[in-house]
Formats: structure tokens, sequence, C-alpha cells
């Protein structure tokens, strides 16, 4: 498993990293080494395949459509993302492969960070729950297979700015619902903490789910940006 970090260019551009899972998902299709790639990304809001007109009430600012699942999301600093590009075992099960990945954004979140989270029926994601209080996502889930391998991943808000965060959108698609992130559960990291304490599990979470289990986590020594 090929772990491309690119925290040491700081913030990135989404649709430098785009192409960069795009070309690296036709490496993995032609027996290439599963990759994981970690980012930053400047502002940015996407909108996934089941965005409505009403989740972007701001039409003055510029929003990028993809392909991965899930409706209308903020990117940005603070928020650490993370994008498994990897061939899943045939016959492939999108569900066990969305378990996997959220599976490994909540054991990290319990266990790094002892924070409650946990799946709510019916939304992707993690969460954090209280009686009487509005449920609260605090990593976003978005992912989409193509030819028996993977595209997109996870979103992890670890020390967004209030003010700014999510701003003129409707996160998700969610009325009902709020987001957060770790710095304001009073949980105080880095995003290259966050990553450091996500990918490992995230590779020991996803590996039953690949068509080939990595024996070892290696780093990227070409330049990938």
């Amino acid at each position: 498993m090929q772990i491309m970090n690119l925290l040491d260019h700081g913030l990135v551009d989404y649709t430098q990293v785009d192409a960069l899972q795009r070309s690296v998902h036709e490496e993995v299709l032609a027996g290439g080494e599963d990759t994981i790639i970690v980012s930053e990304f400047t502002p940015t809001w996407t909108a996934g395949r089941h965005t409505k007109p009403q989740d972007i009430p701001s039409t003055t600012v510029p929003v990028i459509h993809t392909d991965r699942a899930g409706s209308a999301t903020w990117h940005g600093p603070g928020q650490l993302v993370v994008y498994p590009v990897v061939r899943l075992a045939e016959p492939t099960d999108l569900v066990a492969w969305i378990r996997a990945v959220e599976a490994s954004v909540i054991d990290t979140i319990r266990h790094a960070w002892d924070l409650p989270a946990r799946r709510v029926e019916g939304r992707a994601g993690a969460w954090l729950t209280e009686e009487g209080r509005r449920d609260r996502k605090i990593c976003a889930i978005g992912l989409r297979v193509a030819r028996g391998a993977t595209l997109h991943g996870v979103a992890l808000n670890v020390n967004i700015d209030r003010a700014s965060a999510f701003e003129g959108i409707i996160p998700c698609g969610l009325t009902d619902a709020d987001v957060t992130s770790l710095s304001w559960e009073g949980v105080l990291t880095s995003v290259a903490d966050a990553a450091n304490e996500l990918i490992p599990r995230m590779v020991a979470r996803i590996s039953p789910c690949l068509a080939a289990t990595p024996s070892s986590i290696t780093h990227a020594s070409r330049s990938p940006l």
C-alpha cells in the first residue's frame, strides 16, 4: 500500500488532486500499487451526484461538480482529505467497502481522541449525537467505484474555521443536522497528526476488501504534483 502524502505541499488545489487520483486510478487498474492520497485543499466547494439546486443557495461562488456520491460539501484549511485508490476483490461488495472506510474513521475518532463517533442509519459519514441536540457530522464520506477500483474518500474536519467553512451551502444537503470539527469538540491536533492516526487504521480496515491484501505501507518516492 503506497501512501502519497501531499501535506508537505501545504494547501493544494482540488482539481490538481482530482487529476492525480484519476491518473493513479488508471495505474492501479493496470496492476500498479494500491495507493492512499493524503491532502489538505485550498477553499473549494464540490457537488456530488446527489446535489440538489437548493443545497447551494449562493450562486456567486464557483462549485466543482464531481462524480462522487453525496451532495455539496466544503473543502479547505484544517480539513484532512484522504482518497484510497485501490482495487477491490471480486465480486465487488459496495456496502462492505463503504462500511470499511466509515469504520476506519469512526475507530480513529473514538480511540485517538476519545469522542463517541458513530454511524447514523441512512446517512453516510462519522457523526456525534447527543440527546436534545442536533446530530453533528465530523467527517464526510463520498465514494465511487469504477471498473473495480475506487475513487474519492473522506474529509475529516480537524481544525476548520467556524466563520468561513461551509458558508453559503447546505452541507451534504442536510437541513436537520450540523457539521463539527475536532477542534470544536475540544480536541486540538494538526491535520498531519490526524493523518498519522487515521492512515494505519484505514489500511487495516480496508485490507479485507482488496483484491490483494497489502503486506506493508510504503511512501511515494516520486513528486505527485
